[in-house]
This record gives C-alpha cells, structure tokens and sequence, in this order.
C-alpha cells in the first residue's frame, strides 16, 4: 500500500481559499491572548490599589486628645477651700532662682495635709471599684 499522492499529470495552482490547517495552534494562541490579557488585568487592579492605600496612608490622621483631668463643666465634686487656698498661695511664688528665695517658696508651701488627702482618694477609689 502506498500512501503517497500522485500528481502526475496536473497542473500546479495556487490555492484560492485560504484552509484552516492549524486551527489547533490558533486556539493556543487565542487562549494564550485571553490569558495575557487577564493577567495584565489583575495587575493593574492590584496596582491601582497599591497606589490608593499610598495614598490613604499619606493622609494625616486627626488624633483627638482627651483631657486627662475633668474641666469645670465635667467635674460634679465641689472644690474644697482649702485646694483653692492652696491654688492662689502657689500663684504667690517667687521668679527668683536664688537659693533663699526658693527656700523660702518651700517653707511657705503646705504639705502637711497631704498624707490625709491622699488617704481620701484611695478611700475614694475603693469604694468606687466595688
């Protein structure tokens, strides 16, 4: 059996219609497009949030600070004379830097309440964490 083609005898033509022979290598590269195409898709996409979280994250960040001690407004416990007293003697200090003159400002200045306040607040606190 011989498989091989006889063209004795005729005419050599150009072919006129273009035939499909390599239509699997067509699909190759139409998937190989397609798939290209995705990828270059998913890359912009992930560039283009690269470049929004840039962004977002040169912006300032408004940080509101609480005060740590209540203002007038906030505080319901009335003020004690004495505290205020003590208040306006600190006030009365002197601006000197001479050693007699802050020997002076720390003779003048009342720390002999202060063992008993600070046992106030933490009978305070105490009674407030129960």
């Amino acid at each position: 059996m011989n498989n091989e083609p006889n063209f004795e005898g005729e005419k050599m033509k150009m072919p006129t219609e273009r035939e499909t022979i390599m239509s699997g290598d067509q699909a190759t590269k139409e998937t190989k497009g397609v798939f290209i195409f995705g990828l270059v898709a998913a890359l912009l996409v992930i560039l283009a949030g690269l470049v929004y979280w840039y962004i977002v994250m040169q912006e300032p960040v408004a940080v509101i600070e609480t005060p740590t001690r209540p203002t007038l407004e906030t505080n319901k416990e009335p003020e004690t004379t004495n505290a205020a007293a003590q208040v306006e003697s600190f006030g009365a200090m002197s601006t000197s830097d001479e050693i007699t003159a802050i020997e002076a400002d720390l003779e003048s200045t009342n720390l002999d309440s202060l063992d008993t306040e600070l046992q106030q607040i933490d009978v305070e606190l105490e009674s407030s964490v129960e």
